[in-house]
């Protein structure tokens, strides 16, 4: 690994305008199971004999607005959880101007927590949420500490800024990351399959000049990359400060 190591080391230093694209890889490694791998969400509902695209869906929760978000509370909630070592380093290189910011398909925040401004989330955030009936937000950390189910001011249903089944992804957010993807020079992939549209169709977008995927298990770009490293991308970036 070594070599690459090194080759990623170059690539870096001389890129002027980085987009990164990160998948459910990156909080896997901060503690946040994968979707659909075992301990994930899909398992732990299904188990329970429940459709996890039924209670993410908007038809569950206009069906049930509480139950919604006591689901929210026990399996979407991760007061826990931190930014690693990955996201630092991604925002660190937005800090130091060297990237025009990340385009993740996660929903736990931790690119913003790490420090990361420039932030595309094309599926939201769970860093905010909003009442439906007079628009009134709260963070994360409102709705954790003081337990909320319901609207403070109007007592109208709360929901997080996440795209459920049923609606349709941010045209805003999607421009925005098409536009980071041919604006970069290089493009680094960490932790996402690159199988679950719009992925898949915003990477074919990129005509820069390096195309890197960190992932653990290959994906159906790997042939198009000028590097890739199937690793873990802890050990990776941890190997990488090493050298610098």
């Amino acid at each position: 690994m070594e070599n690459k190591i090194e080759q990623l080391k170059e690539i870096i230093h001389d890129a002027n305008q980085i987009t990164f694209f990160t998948g459910a890889g990156i909080s896997v490694a901060s503690g946040i199971p994968d979707f659909r791998s075992v301990g994930g969400l899909y398992d732990e509902v299904s188990k329970k004999g429940m459709s996890p695209e039924y209670l993410l869906s908007t038809e569950y929760f206009q069906n049930d607005p509480l139950g919604f978000m006591d689901f929210c509370h026990e399996y979407l909630l991760f007061a826990d959880k931190k930014p690693n070592a990955v996201h630092e380093w991604i925002a660190d290189l937005e800090k130091e101007g060297k990237s025009l910011g990340v385009i993740t398909q996660n929903i736990d925040g931790l690119h913003a927590d790490a420090g990361s401004e420039q932030v595309d989330e094309l599926h939201g955030t769970l860093n905010r949420f909003y009442c439906i009936e007079c628009a009134q937000e709260y963070t994360k950390s409102d709705v954790i500490e003081r337990d909320l189910r319901t609207c403070e001011r109007c007592g109208g249903p709360l929901r997080p800024d996440i795209v459920l089944y049923g609606e349709m992804l941010n045209q805003s957010t999607i421009m925005n990351a098409l536009n980071k993807i041919r604006e970069a020079d290089t493009l680094v992939v960490l932790g996402s399959s690159l199988v679950v549209q719009p992925a898949a169709g915003l990477i074919s977008n990129f005509a820069g000049k390096n195309l890197v995927i960190i992932n653990l298990d290959p994906t159906p770009y790997d042939h198009e990359a000028d590097l890739v490293i199937h690793e873990d991308m802890v050990k990776v970036v941890e190997a990488l400060n090493r050298i610098e």
